[in-house]
Order: C-alpha cells, then structure tokens, then sequence
C-alpha cells in the first residue's frame, strides 16, 4: 500500500491540491494548466519558478524548488495583499469603504467644529485623535453611552474601516484640521488645578513605590513613576514657552 501512495513532490506545484486551494480562497481561478487569474493580475508557474503578474507595475519572479509549503504560503500572502493584486471587485469594494469613511469622518469634523466642549464633541475629539497618534485613551462605553444614535454610527463606520486600512493619515489629519483640532492643540493649556492633580497623583505613586517590596508589583509601579515625572517635566517647558 506504501507503495500506491502518490508521490506529492513529484507533482507540478500547480497541481498540487493545496495550492490551488490557497489561490482560490484569494479569488484566483486557474486559467491554464500552470496559471491562476482574478481577472485583474496573475499567477503563473514555469517549472519551479513562480511568475506573479500584478494589475498594474512590473511582473515578480522567484524561484520555489527548495520552498516548503508554508513558505510558499507566507511568501504569496504578502505578494498578493498588495493593492496591485487585488481584484476589480476587490479594488471597488475599498473604494467603496474609504468614501463612506470619509463622509463619515468630514460629519464627525463638523460636529467637533460646532461643539468641540460638550460631552459628546469631547469624546469625538479623543476618537480622532486616537486613531491619528495613539496619545488618547478613548473609554468605549461612556462614547457609547454619551454619543447620539447618528454619531454612534459614525464612529462604527470609521472605526472598522480604520482597522481594516482604509483610513490613511492623511484622511485623519484632515479631519483634525477642519475640525479646528490643529488649531486647538496649540491653543489649550493646562492650569494650575490640573497641574496640582498630576502632582497629586505623583506623590501617590511615589508614596507607594517606596513602601512596595522588591518584586512584580514594584517593577510595574517603576515605569508609571517615571512616566508622571516626564509629563511634569513636559508640561513645565511647555508652560515656560507660553
């Protein structure tokens, strides 16, 4: 029975079940005996060697004789996410989704614009300034709770577009600059009840960094300690140059 056994190595890559099975699932049918389509760009195998076609730019080519599968696998994961891969429908479908973000985020803009101090033009500004940089936390429940049926779907929309890559940068800081975000960064600065808070709260960590043992708990508490002293020291250059 070992013997009956196909001899999977002997195959053409192309033949191979796996493989074609891999383009499929990324919507390339097989055209030819040794070549797979999405209409758009092409895949095509010339002994080991593997040709790939995009839609648009030059052809790709490398050689596969010693691959394994999974290398294979990973190598044509990451040729063929590129945008001059994808498919006609593909290339529509994130047009489609970077529009509707767009609109979404010029509504959003113009909410900040006319109420940048409510509740809900607060949480607004926080969501877009999270996604540009980072520096915001943004508490999902109280957006949630405080945004309006219509502002809740404006979030959605540009959230899940965000994370599938469909908002570039340049779409968010946009949005800050109509929002007149830009212009308020500059112009808001802390005063002196915020300042006493942080040093509240840098003594309550240092306080308690002293009074914790060596271990876990201590090299957590370390990191936060140090972060406070930089804002404090953040927020005094900051306030020298007022």
């Amino acid at each position: 029975m070992h013997g009956m056994a196909p001899n999977i190595a002997s195959q053409s890559l192309a033949d191979q079940p796996w493989f074609s099975d891999f383009l499929k699932a990324r919507g390339f049918e097989r055209v030819t005996p040794n070549s797979f389509s999405n209409g758009r760009a092409m895949v095509r195998l010339e002994g080991t060697t593997l040709y790939t076609l995009p839609g648009e730019g030059k052809p790709w080519k490398s050689e596969l004789k010693d691959a394994s599968p999974d290398a294979i696998r990973q190598l044509l994961s990451a040729v063929l996410a590129a945008p001059s891969f994808l498919s006609q429908a593909e290339l529509d479908s994130r047009m489609v989704r970077q529009q509707a973000a767009e609109t979404a985020l010029l509504e959003i803009a113009a909410a900040i614009r006319e109420h940048p101090d409510t509740h809900s033009g607060l949480r607004l500004r926080q969501f877009v300034w999270s996604l540009f940089n980072g520096h915001h936390a943004v508490n999902l429940w109280r957006m949630k709770d405080v945004l309006d049926s219509r502002h809740n779907a404006l979030v959605r929309e540009v959230f899940s577009a965000w994370m599938e890559g469909f908002v570039p940068e340049q779409t968010l800081r946009r949005t800050l600059t109509e929002s007149g975000e830009m212009d308020r960064w500059d112009a808001i600065r802390l005063g002196a009840p915020e300042l006493q808070r942080l040093a509240v709260a840098m003594d309550a960590v240092t306080d308690l960094l002293n009074s914790t043992p060596p271990g876990n708990a201590a090299s957590r508490l370390a990191p936060a300690n140090e972060q406070l002293h930089q804002a404090a020291d953040l927020l005094r250059q900051a306030r020298s140059t007022d």
